[in-house]
């Protein structure tokens, strides 16, 4: 079956990696192969086991850095029930599978079927903010660790949206000799808001209660109204806002889904503080900045201000998907997001 790492147990830096499931699926990929499902839980520092979903061809024989994608989530929801929720039947991991990449999602610890903090079993301002940009880059470090150890190699692509990009452009900065080509979506950058004081940023709890149902109004509200249902329409944001509740094993009352507020915290401390937590000036790797026309949470000016520091880049590059939001991986215009991103990792640096 070709199914590559079944049944075994893959050690690295003392981290272990432990194989769950193995699902072939029927999608066509390269010469109509059959797509293959594994999922798997690694460990990372603190006792920590993250979850970690691969989509790979069936028949995968030649797996080259530039072919292997690990996709790193935001703050609020996790990576499989957005990397990998199938619209008409494929998701952007089946999409990209299809096209003989060996692709990866990380749920960060506090997300989805990722190890939770205790504190995110008591009540929310019985503790300080868990799941930091810190914590979460030690879970970077093991996916990446473990994939490059898996498939016997020393580089990947790492795609991050929002505060996954914030994840993905410090790594890439940290441990650029690991990374062969990076893709931010949607990137976090400077907010031009009164900063917060001392004590507005001691008052943060340990996590929060987020309603997905009202995710779509947010990703919609930059968007004309008569094309809000062309762009997003309800019927899909209902099919991913079950998954998404699905994703959270305790779910907070009222149906709504727990997440850490380690980046909250983060995001007063810099981004509304007029600090950068990350310098895309030390970024080395070739780089895409992608985001949506509409995108009112990170609008296009941040990113432009993330591209324009790229300033010792050998090769970036900045696109503009029209007709779509922060949410563009879930949008109608998805596949323009996804053409985008593979013509990039094609794209020859000569």
């Amino acid at each position: 079956m070709g199914m590559t790492g079944m049944g075994r147990t893959f050690l690295r830096r003392g981290l272990t990696a432990l194989w769950v499931a193995v699902v072939a699926v029927g999608l066509a990929g390269p010469a109509g192969a059959a797509i293959v499902t594994e999922e798997f839980m690694i460990s990372s520092p603190g006792d920590v086991k993250l979850y970690l979903r691969n989509k790979h061809p069936e028949a995968l024989y030649d797996i080259k850095s530039d072919k292997t994608v690990l996709f790193l989530h935001g703050a609020s929801y996790p990576a499989h029930s957005s990397f990998d929720h199938g619209f008409e039947g494929r998701s952007w991991m089946d999409w990209l599978a299809a096209k003989g990449y060996d692709v990866y999602s990380l749920d960060i610890r506090g997300y989805g079927k990722s190890t939770r903090p205790k504190a995110m079993a008591e009540a929310p301002e019985a503790n300080p903010p868990v799941v930091d940009t810190e914590q979460a880059l030690q879970d970077v470090s093991a996916a990446v660790d473990f994939i490059l150890s898996r498939r016997n190699s020393q580089k990947l692509v790492l795609v991050g949206w929002s505060w996954g990009a914030t994840l993905a452009g410090s790594f890439a900065t940290s441990q650029s000799g690991r990374v062969e080509r990076l893709v931010l979506y949607a990137p976090q950058w400077l907010r031009e808001v009164v900063p917060p004081t001392e004590e507005e940023m001691a008052r943060v709890p340990a996590w929060r209660s987020v309603d997905p149902r009202n995710a779509r109004d947010v990703w919609l509200k930059a968007v004309p109204e008569d094309r809000r249902a062309s762009v997003l329409s309800k019927p899909a944001f209902d099919a991913w806002m079950a998954a998404t509740l699905a994703s959270d094993p305790q779910p907070a009352a009222g149906g709504t889904v727990r997440a850490p507020n380690g980046v909250v915290l983060d995001t007063m401390r810099y981004w509304a503080s007029g600090k950068p937590r990350w310098n895309p000036a030390r970024v080395t790797v070739p780089t895409l900045v992608i985001q949506g026309e509409w995108d009112a949470e990170a609008p296009p000016a941040m990113g432009m201000q993330v591209f324009n520091t790229l300033s010792h880049n050998i090769f970036k590059r900045y696109v503009m998907v029209g007709g779509t939001t922060h949410a563009a991986l879930l949008e109608s215009n998805r596949h323009q997001l996804y053409r985008a991103v593979q013509e990039f990792l094609e794209t020859p640096l000569q």
